[in-house]
């Protein structure tokens, strides 16, 4: 579904997202679980489009689409969940 990336350029990409996640955190006071979600509606709203524009017949390949976004997405979480539950291990000691 994707073009090759660098980890670097995913991560380059991804800390831009970030920084205006958390600039709305900071500088509008809001509330980190409604930027939260707005993150995660605008991941997956730009996911659709991108499937969309990766298929001639969506309808046909919706459910391929969705498995493939969701292996994606559940391999990063836990991937980042690791590093947060190692983090909190080492501040813990």
């Amino acid at each position: 579904m994707s073009e090759k990336i660098t980890e670097k350029e995913l991560f380059d990409m991804a800390d831009k997202f970030i920084s205006v996640a958390n600039q709305l955190v900071q500088n509008n006071d809001q509330n980190l679980p409604k930027v939260g979600a707005a993150f995660r509606y605008a991941a997956a709203r730009f996911s659709a489009h991108e499937a969309s524009l990766s298929t001639a017949n969506l309808a046909e390949e919706r459910v391929n689409a969705l498995a493939w976004f969701t292996e994606q997405y559940n391999t990063m979480l836990q991937k980042n969940l690791d590093q947060y539950v190692a983090l909190q291990q080492k501040e813990n000691k």
